[in-house]
């Protein structure tokens, strides 16, 4: 059954054109990623499909009676006072507001002072409407609201105001209270962003079970790969469809690409060698041979109605490179019985660990459990309260925070990146020009800069620096595809140490050669990438912890 439909769609926003006479179906059951560099309209697409936006011209239809659930990137602002709860029932609409005036209803049948005529009359109006409550799913809002709630991980979030919650945790909420509409079409906008491991293992396995159609966004390459059986690849306003998940489409693209390459330079040979016969007709033309400059003519018409195979493009990435000068000693962090609480909330204890000099190590563990604390700690930023923290010799420490911010975001970027910067204007103009801040570019305010951009123009000053530890939060939460492949690429080629927090597992797997798990105040070591650490926690009985391929660090004597 055709759920979506996309017919020769242009988009224009002024004088940019986004999408080029797009055309594509989608059917019930589908499970679609579209994918594309940051600013390609994917997002754009999205506003289409739920009617957010409307075409500059082309059409746009979706089953007559298919619901749509948008969950986007940032997550909504709601009027004060609301709390999670009454956020999640907002799902079921007037159901949920009646719900609240049964409540109000109930308290009034429970006032003594009511005459037996109003008391009737409060009856009357109680009966009408716990008639449609009950006929609408009203009495399994709270148990689906609760249920939803632990799927998600948020349970004791419910009675918090929404307004309050971290930007992560409204995400996790927005995306509870779509799912509890229980739509037809679901279209998620980077899902994955701020979510741990055991809720996206929770979210893969409810859209592969989803009986409606699934269109998302997303740059977390593990997810696609377990989620979707089809890839709509995006690039200058065109759409090619791709069948398979993320791993099947990028070897696709890559076959392609070796094709489209060896066929440019067989017609390049060709033409070469037709340009060759023709110099040489003419120059027999010249010597009154008319037969050569017909031949000549003929197959100079050949070329020009011949069907040109493009060059392939070579992609402009970004040059992170990063600077190591000097190197550090063998002993670069050693942890032993640290323990830290904020007040009487013990958040750590007793909790050891090392790195050494070339190191990858991914810190994971459940959002909440100390990972940000545990690096704030290294980092300097908060105290060492009972335990030891020792940084080795010769450190110098280059950190990427998950929230990347500036100082003073009333600034340009040129002059953030100059603050530290010893090289020259021009050199500066071409240190961020390799980073994609291009002429004029660099005098845009930071408080203007998009996520990715922001993060970009971090590393651009981080490159600039002598490290040889790289502490990152969440690296990956920011990037496309493409910038992440260059991040894996360029950490493969740092020759000191890694220590990130994480939740990408694709990024892991490229990475981390160890992987530590902050769990119960507890730091365990893995000794492999993230498909070793997750192979060898499911295969432990939840009551039998194994000792296999893993230790927890030694403690201090």
């Amino acid at each position: 059954m055709l759920d979506i439909n996309l017919s020769n769609v242009t988009l224009n926003y002024g004088f940019k054109n986004i999408l080029d006479g797009v055309s594509f179906q989608i059917n019930s059951g589908d499970k679609v990623a579209i994918v594309g560099d940051n600013g390609t309209g994917k997002t754009s697409i999205f506003n289409l499909i739920s009617g957010r936006e409307t075409p500059t011209s082309g059409t746009v239809s979706k089953r007559r009676d298919a619901t749509v659930g948008f969950l986007r990137q940032i997550a909504p602002e709601t009027q004060p006072g609301i709390t999670v709860r009454d956020f999640l029932k907002t799902a079921y609409g007037d159901v949920a507001e009646i719900q609240r005036k049964m409540c109000e209803l109930e308290s009034a049948m429970a006032d003594s002072s009511l005459t037996p005529e109003q008391l009737d009359k409060v009856m009357d109006s109680y009966s009408k409407i716990t008639e449609y409550f009950s006929t609408h799913g009203g009495y399994e809002i709270d148990s689906n609201v609760e249920k939803m709630a632990g799927n998600l991980k948020i349970t004791e979030l419910l009675n918090q105001e929404y307004n309050s919650l971290s930007g992560g945790q409204k995400t996790i909420a927005c995306l509870a209270q779509m799912l509890l509409l229980n739509p037809d079409i679901l279209l998620l906008d980077e899902p994955t962003n701020h979510l741990d491991i055991p809720t996206l293992s929770w979210l893969e396995g409810f859209i592969k079970g989803y009986n409606g159609v699934v269109v998302l966004v997303s740059h977390d390459r593990y997810f696609l790969d377990k989620t979707v059986n089809k890839i709509f690849a995006i690039a200058d306003g065109k759409i090619k469809t791709y069948f398979g998940n993320y791993t099947q489409y990028v070897e696709a693209l890559a076959a392609e690409r070796e094709a489209q390459a060896q066929a440019y330079v067989t017609q390049q040979k060709m033409i070469s060698g037709m340009e060759d016969t023709i110099r040489k007709n003419r120059a027999w033309g010249a010597q009154s041979s008319e037969k050569a400059y017909r031949v000549a003519k003929q197959l100079e018409r050949r070329i020009d109605e011949m069907e040109k195979v493009e060059r392939p493009k070579n992609q402009r990435n970004i040059a992170l490179n990063f600077n190591q000068e000097t190197r550090s000693g063998n002993d670069v962090l050693t942890i032993e019985d640290l323990c830290f609480a904020y007040e009487n909330n013990i958040i750590f204890c007793g909790a050891n660990m090392n790195l050494e000099y070339q190191d990858r190590v991914c810190l994971l563990g459940k959002n909440g459990c100390g990972k940000s604390t545990l690096l704030k700690i290294v980092l300097g930023e908060l105290p060492v309260q009972d335990g030891k923290m020792v940084i080795g010799s010769n450190v110098k420490i280059g950190y990427l925070p998950q929230h990347v911010s500036f100082e003073d975001e009333k600034i340009t970027i040129l002059q953030e990146f100059q603050k530290h910067f010893k090289g020259s204007l021009t050199q500066a103009y071409s240190s961020l020009a390799a980073f994609h801040f291009y002429g004029e570019e660099v005098h845009k305010r930071l408080s203007s800069l998009s996520g990715g951009e922001k993060v970009r123009l971090k590393f651009a000053k981080l490159v600039q620096n002598d490290v040889n530890l790289i502490i990152l939060d969440e690296p990956t939460n920011h990037l496309d595809v493409r910038n992440r492949e260059i991040l894996e690429e360029a950490l493969a080629n740092f020759g000191g140490t890694v220590f990130f927090v994480s939740h990408d597992r694709y990024f892991i797997n490229k990475v981390a050669t160890r992987v530590v798990e902050l769990a119960d105040g507890e730091l365990i070591n893995y000794l492999g990438n993230y498909d070793f650490y997750h192979q060898h926690v499911a295969s432990i009985p939840q009551d039998e912890p194994s000792e296999a391929g893993t230790k927890k660090f030694p403690k201090r004597k």
